[in-house]
């Protein structure tokens, strides 16, 4: 029935001739029922149109809103793509599907047409919907859907999504990016990498031109469903001791690797996700708090950087520190799970209000006064969506776990110096130093080809719009697939197409290590990293495809990568880059001055 619904509207939508200054807002209730209104667009003072459906105007009983103006629709055929916050990009070519992003990792969407180029900006209620792309009978039409039941409370503040309508060289997903990494950098709040390199207490002034080397992991345990008990908790399983880390770290500073940021991972009692909340005693099986003090001091000796891996999202019942009253409660009273179950058992959601007042600082004063100074790293904050918590002890709406989140980061910066995470989702933008990956779309379109599956049939590529945004503020991975590259026992081939991706892309390697073996595998990656290392304290100012196969990315120093997947050489510019190969272009003279003044 949801089907029928989604089709009917989408024809009718497309079907109807309406003002390119309108939208068309679509309503949904629990009954089924659909309504459907055209809607004026109010005029901005910096251009945009704006829809705004006040929050006190949305019924109890609405189940989604979705606003789709009336240029962010096409007809299979048309020229031009939709195109979504990590970058995924589609022609309009198909007939019937959809695609939908459910945490967008940035609040904005954009559709191109041979009549504009239209970008969304979702500005009120950002953390309450999804992305989506639906396709009737060759109709197109893209939306942000508002999903008014899963917010849990009444809705907390206005839906407020403003268009605007780029022009000129800005009219692609390349202008996109510019305009909205203009409107973060206009909060005041985020600051570039070239600040930070200024200053001396930040920890990307040590580590911007290098890469961060996760010792992951120490020791884990099985993963096996339900909660576990101290009768029925798995044996852990040691993987390397902070002994044989040390062992490690002299072995790559011997093999060349002459900085890195190491982030200690599954150093917890229980390991890796074995016992969270809990954090101590430091694992006594890997060589505890004895033994974790010598890795540091060895780590401070060869002139490194070390951090550690700490959760705050999920609970165990096996924790020591196990209590219902900082869990997160469903409408209902019941405990709110996390998605699935991992070393410790079935996860728990934590309410991070609760925890911040009964915990989370204390916990982390503990661990700072090892003396570890770096990016500290908290696992998923930037993963997923922050999420609702209904115990009337402790209630918050999505948007106070946000809040919540940004507290704990403050004080990881305060503790240690810095912030790091593990995607791309930005409403940390203004804490967060590094990244472990940006997404998995690179990696789930590839394994979804690899099963026949239909979930991306309408996405044709992915293009580096979150790097035009957040390249040269956020240190990143571009997608989980590109991880390891040199590490994981690919062939040469797939090796040099995964660290061509990251140079198209602006991406600096990142490793997950236990393993001796792995030293000369990561040494090679720090060499080959080595020529195009400047270009993270740089802005990503454009991408383009050249040809079938060749693509550039320009930087705000002038600087050009050209990446050439393919089989022949490619000219550009008088110099030829080679098959399968990329080149630098280094910025001329002029940009050199222009961009003294940056």
């Amino acid at each position: 029935m949801q089907k029928v619904f989604t089709a009917i509207c989408i024809a009718a939508l497309c079907a109807r001739a309406a003002s390119a200054d309108t939208a068309e807002i679509r309503t949904e209730k629990l009954d089924g029922s659909v309504t459907s209104q055209s809607v004026e667009l109010s005029q901005m003072p910096d251009g945009a149109q704006r829809v705004v459906i006040p929050a006190a105007s949305i019924a109890p009983d609405v189940k989604y809103i979705d606003i789709v103006h009336e240029l962010a629709k096409a007809k299979k055929g048309n020229a031009g793509y939709w195109v979504f916050p990590r970058g995924e990009l589609g022609t309009f070519r198909e007939n019937k599907g959809f695609y939908r992003t459910t945490s967008p990792i940035m609040p904005i969407f954009g559709v191109k047409t041979d009549k504009t180029m239209l970008m969304g900006v979702i500005k009120g209620l950002r953390f309450e919907y999804e992305q989506r792309v639906d396709v009737y009978n060759g109709l197109y039409a893209v939306s942000p859907r508002f999903k008014i039941q899963d917010i849990q409370f009444k809705p907390y503040e206005d839906i407020v999504v403003d268009f605007y309508k780029l022009e000129g060289d800005d009219a692609d997903y390349s202008g996109m990016g510019r305009l909205y990494r203009k409107m973060q950098l206009d909060k005041g709040n985020i600051k570039t990498v070239k600040e930070k390199i200024r200053d001396p207490k930040s920890p990307v002034a040590y580590y911007w031109d290098t890469f961060e080397i996760r010792l992951h992991v120490f020791a884990s345990k099985p993963r096996q469903p339900g909660d576990q008990t101290p009768e029925t908790e798995p044996p852990l399983k040691v993987f390397m001791t902070f002994d044989q880390a040390g062992e490690i770290l002299d072995a790559l500073k011997k093999a060349g690797v002459e900085k890195a940021e190491f982030c200690n991972a599954g150093w917890t009692t229980g390991g890796y996700d074995g016992r969270f909340p809990s954090l101590f005693p430091i694992e006594p099986k890997v060589g505890g708090e004895e033994g974790f003090k010598r890795l540091l001091k060895k780590s401070d000796e060869l002139g490194y950087r070390m951090v550690c891996h700490t959760a705050n999202t999920g609970a165990y019942k096996i924790s020591p520190m196990w209590s219902e009253d900082y869990i997160c409660k469903m409408p209902d009273g019941s405990l709110r799970k996390g998605e699935t179950y991992w070393a410790g058992g079935q996860t728990y959601r934590v309410c991070l209000r609760a925890a911040w007042e009964q915990f989370i600082p204390q916990e982390l004063e503990k661990l700072a006064a090892y003396g570890m100074k770096g990016s500290h790293y908290i696992d998923v904050f930037t993963a997923i969506m922050p999420y609702p918590c209904n115990d009337p002890k402790h209630p918050i709406n999505r948007k106070q776990g946000a809040e919540y989140e940004r507290k704990i980061a403050d004080k990881c910066i305060d503790l240690f110096g810095g912030f790091s995470s593990e995607c791309g989702i930005d409403h940390l933008a203004g804490h967060i130093d590094y990244i472990n990956y940006v997404d998995r779309v690179m990696q789930a379109m590839k394994n979804s080809k690899a099963k026949k599956g239909k979930r991306y049939n309408l996405v044709d590529t992915v293009v580096p719009l979150w790097e035009i945004v957040y390249h040269g503020i956020i240190l990143s991975n571009t997608d989980r697939l590109t991880q390891n590259h040199t590490t994981r026992g690919y062939s040469p081939e797939k090796e040099n197409f995964l660290f061509l991706k990251m140079v198209e892309f602006g991406s600096r390697p990142i490793f997950y290590t236990n393993k001796m073996g792995n030293v000369p595998n990561i040494a090679r990656a720090y060499k080959q990293f080595q020529p195009v290392k400047h270009l993270q304290k740089e802005f990503m100012q454009s991408h383009k495809k050249l040809a079938e196969g060749v693509f550039c990315t320009v930087y705000g120093d002038g600087s050009e990568t050209v990446v050439n997947y393919t089989d022949k050489p490619f000219k550009y510019d008088g110099e030829t880059t080679a098959a399968k190969d990329f080149r630098l272009y280094n910025p001329s003279f002029w940009s050199k001055v222009k961009n003294l003044f940056n």
